[in-house]
């Protein structure tokens, strides 16, 4: 006996047909993935600092080093952890030290942040102190309540902050 070559069925061309299409989707998100993680952006090292411009925009960013351009001090021993200042400074957005130095109108142009544990209430009070601010009067004064999780909107009053450890100082270095 012998046997009689195979038909090629609908259903096998409807199998086909789906699996190069799944090639070709696959094969375009793969290209676009590839294409969106690379922005241009190239690093050059000047001395103790990195520029790095992008090709993509006419903008540079500096990138700032601690202890040159600015200073960080931790003096929360025993009140409160690392961690929680961190998470806070986090949340606030008040820890990107490049918008903190900047100088630009889009910028913080920040001389210094100081921050100050309430116990009582479990708050982080932040102090911000812009270029040029007179009276030791801050320019802004966040909170952040560590229960919550969250900023506190309403009016951030004296009691918050005031007879409270101060437990974490940044200053900018490159204003002196």
């Amino acid at each position: 006996m012998s046997e009689k070559p195979k038909k090629f069925e609908k259903k096998n061309v409807l199998y086909l047909v789906i699996a190069g299409l799944a090639v070709i989707i696959i094969t375009l998100l793969l290209f676009l993935m590839t294409r969106s993680n690379n922005s241009g952006a190239t690093t050059v090292e000047t001395g103790a600092t990195a520029q790095v411009s992008s090709s993509a925009s006419s903008s540079s960013t500096k990138k700032y080093v601690e202890g040159k351009d600015y200073t960080v001090k931790y003096s929360n021993d025993g009140i409160i952890d690392k961690s929680s200042i961190d998470e806070a400074m986090s949340a606030t957005g008040v820890n990107n030290y490049t918008d903190d130095l900047d100088t630009s109108s889009k910028g913080g142009n920040l001389a210094k942040i100081e921050v100050f544990y309430n116990k009582s209430k479990n708050v982080i009070v932040q102090k911000l102190y812009e270029n040029g601010y007179k009276n030791n009067e801050p320019t802004m004064i966040n909170a952040y309540d560590l229960t919550k999780k969250d900023m506190i909107r309403s009016n951030i009053g004296k009691l918050y902050y005031n007879n409270m450890p101060l437990v974490y100082t940044w200053t900018n270095n490159t204003n002196k």
